[in-house]
Parts: C-alpha cells; structure tokens; sequence
C-alpha cells in the first residue's frame, strides 16, 4: 500500500492493526490518496477471506472493536475486479473502463463517509428500484434472491421512517446484500449485509431489518467518541428498532427480551458504566440496558420532545462524533428540559430501580377502592410509572410520580379490579418484587 497527498508530504505508520497516516502540513482542505492491493489472507473480525477466487471482502478503516475513526470525509474510489464481479462501495458508481479481463469501477461518494468498506462478490445477483425519493439495490445469492421484492419494500418504509425521525437518507442509494460466512448481519456506510442464513431466519420471524439499517445513522451519520463510545452509541441506536416496530404495530423482536431477561439477572455489581464499555462486554449489557434508557426518557419527556431531541442530535452532528456530555446537552436543548436526572440516575449508576409492589382493592360504598404501594429497595431514582387497573371491561391505565422511598397512590374504580399491573407497557427496564396484597 501507497499514500500520497496533493497538499504535503505524508508518513505512514502501521501499528496493532492500524495505519496511521501523518500529513506533515496538514490544511483545512487536502487530499489522500491510497493505493491498496489486494492479497490472500483473512480479516481480523468477521475471519472471511479478505480475497478469494469468488468475493473481496474489505474492512478499510475499520476498526470495529474499538472504533476510533471519528474523522468524516469525502471518498472516491477505484477498484479493479474481475469482469464477473459485482461490487460495493460507498457512493454512486461514476464510471467502469475495461482492462484485459478486468474492469475498474470508480465510486464518488455525494457526502461524507466514515469507516468505509468495500465488497464484491462474483455469484451475486444486482436488482435495482427507486421508490420515491430513494435509488435501492440488492446483490443476493441465488438462493436469497426470492426476498428481494419484501426487502425493496421493508427497507423503504424503515428508511423512510428514520429519515422522519433523525433526518434524511444520508448515503446516495441503500444497497441490501448477502455474504457468505458473516456472523449474522452486519452495517455499512450505505448498505446492509446479511449472511443468507439469517437473512432466512430475519424474513421469516418479522420480515424486515430495522436494526442494521437503523445503524446508518446511529453509527456512520454520527456515532459517540470516547471511552466505551461504540458499545453505547449502538446501545442507544436499539431504540430506533424498537421505536420502528412500536410506532408500525409490529411486535418486538423476541431478542429484546431475552437481552432484558438476562441483563436483569446479573447482579448490580456486574454491571458497567458507560465508560466503562469494552469490546467484549456481554451483549447483554449494551443491548439489554441501554435501548431501555432511551425508552425512559422518550416516556419522561413526551413523543414531541423527544422527537425534537433527535432531530437537532443529528443536524449539529451530521458527519461528526459527539461525546456523552455534548449528547446530554443536545437533547435537553432538543426537549426543553433538563435531563440532569437521566444522567446521574441512569448513567452514572450501576444497575436499574429495584421495585417492591402491593396493591389493594376493596369494595367502598358504590365503587371500588384501589391502593398501590411502591417501595424502592435500594438507590431512588424519579419514575415515571404507569399502573394498570383491569376490569372486565378493560385495562384502565393511570399515570403516576415514583420520587420516593415508598409511594402510595389511591385510585377510585366503578368495576371490580381483577388485576392491578405495575408499568403493563413495560417502559421501565426495573427489577420487580410482589408482595403478597392484603386480604
């Protein structure tokens, strides 16, 4: 490999898996241009064949444990293949020339990109629709080939729904492929990958990605920097799925569950602090943990406010990385509220609320009289709580303040309680103990 610049002399330094480039007069403006050639070998994190007679798999710049790429820029990008490849790469495709039994395809990305990748792969099969605003591309095996048209439409309304919520499509087409041997599914700068068996597995249990695709903006139109920064950017990046499913009426992904499930049975001590984030951190923290802190937050300050938070999240850092504090002060600037609570209570502090709950319905005169009793065992945190009074005619959801050490509320009921529900829509990601109700 070969780097040059247009503007000054460059160094190059390779060290623990990384190529650091050093521009000597760097200016505000300047150009890098990188000549790579490919070799057999595999690639450090997914172990695929880097080169091989029938795909290119190339992770360039990325660093995915941990990312420390914060740097956006713009990319044009010229790769030679044999003519029986199709490839991937950020951008639009400019211009293909024939050389020999080669083809050089050169990409120009319209905005920039970070942590970019290249694939190419000769069994794949190219089909290409706009929908609307939005030019769409998969390259799928054979055998994958059958879900095409559910992807095109899927992964529209996912795009089109986040670009609601965060902001516009950032890349310049959204490209769905499979690869052979990937660990599941995986993001890149503008395209979605799936192995072709969990692509089976995805198609069959909901019918559509929104966790990768929602990665292309919690992961390469902006992200975290810092101390455990990927790990909790892509934490907080769950949400959007669970946001897409709730707000289509879609059921949530079982995973969750079984990520909160687990997560709530560790012991507080074993949990980990933002920062404190790593690499091999169970997933079960990042992924049973922090998509619940979002939640909490949108269920404290309101649907509008919030969505106004991540609206400005994403215009002041477009393109750039944000550190916990500037993601604080942008969402309360965002919400109109301070959100010094959510900090100091969920962030800086080990484990969640562990509830102790009672409840008490007795007939009173014409109606029903019901008496909830929430006791927190531990650390007080300011809950926001609903509470669920069921009848046979319903369930009757009332709306209360946890701010205490031991809160009681009283309700008044027309029909008879069959069953008092404590947070039945399950916002609050808490440990929770009944005790048994008065006779």
């Amino acid at each position: 490999m070969s780097v040059t610049s247009d503007a000054s002399p460059v160094t190059v330094e390779r060290a623990e898996g990384a190529i650091n480039v050093l521009v000597e007069k760097p200016t505000t403006d300047f150009e890098l241009t990188f000549q790579v050639r490919g070799v057999p070998g595999r690639s450090g994190d997914e172990d695929l064949e880097i080169v091989s007679d029938s795909s290119l798999f190339l992770l360039w710049s990325d660093r995915f444990y941990p990312i420390d790429f914060n740097d956006w820029a713009l990319l044009r990008m010229r790769i030679k293949l044999p003519e029986n490849f199709n490839v991937v790469a950020p951008g639009r495709l400019l211009e293909t020339q024939r050389d020999n039994d080669r083809i050089e395809y050169t990409f120009q990305t319209s905005a920039p990109v970070v942590c970019f990748s290249v694939l190419a792969d000769s069994r794949w099969i190219k089909t290409e629709k706009r929908i609307r605003f939005l030019r769409m591309q998969t390259y799928l095996y054979p055998e994958s080939q059958k879900f095409a048209g559910r992807i095109f439409s899927s992964s529209y309304d996912v795009v089109a729904f986040y670009s609601q919520i965060y902001c516009l499509y950032p890349f310049d087409r959204f490209t769905f492929v499979t690869i052979k041997n990937l660990h599941a599914r995986r993001a890149f700068p503008g395209f979605v990958a799936y192995s072709p068996e969990y692509l089976e597995k995805e198609m069959t249990a909901t019918g559509h990605d929104a966790h990768e695709t929602a990665l292309l903006w919690w992961d390469y139109t902006t992200r975290g920097m810092g101390p455990g920064a990927f790990q909790w950017t892509e934490g907080f990046g769950d949400y959007a799925e669970l946001l897409y499913d709730e707000t289509r009426g879609k059921l949530m992904p079982s995973i969750f569950e079984t990520f909160r499930a687990k997560y709530l049975a560790r012991p507080p001590e074993e949990d980990l602090l933002y920062y404190e984030l790593k690499g091999n951190t169970p997933q079960d923290i990042v992924h049973g943990k922090f998509p619940w802190l979002m939640r909490v937050m949108q269920f404290v300050v309101g649907d509008a406010p919030f969505k106004n938070a991540m609206a400005l999240l994403f215009y002041d850092y477009r393109f750039r990385a944000f550190s916990m504090d500037e993601l604080v002060s942008v969402l309360e600037k965002g919400s109109g509220q301070s959100l010094k609570w959510w900090r100091e209570e969920w962030l800086e502090r080990r484990g969640v609320p562990a509830i102790s709950f009672k409840y008490d319905a007795a007939r009173d005169k014409s109606d029903y009289k019901v008496t909830v009793v929430l006791r927190q065992v531990g650390p007080v945190y300011h809950l926001p709580m609903e509470i669920g009074i069921k009848t046979a005619k319903g369930l009757r959801i009332e709306k209360v303040n946890v701010n205490s050490q031991e809160s009681t509320f009283t309700f008044r009921s027309v029909d008879q309680p069959e069953e008092v529900l404590l947070d039945p829509n399950r916002w609050i990601i808490m440990r929770t103990t009944y005790e048994k109700s008065a006779e």
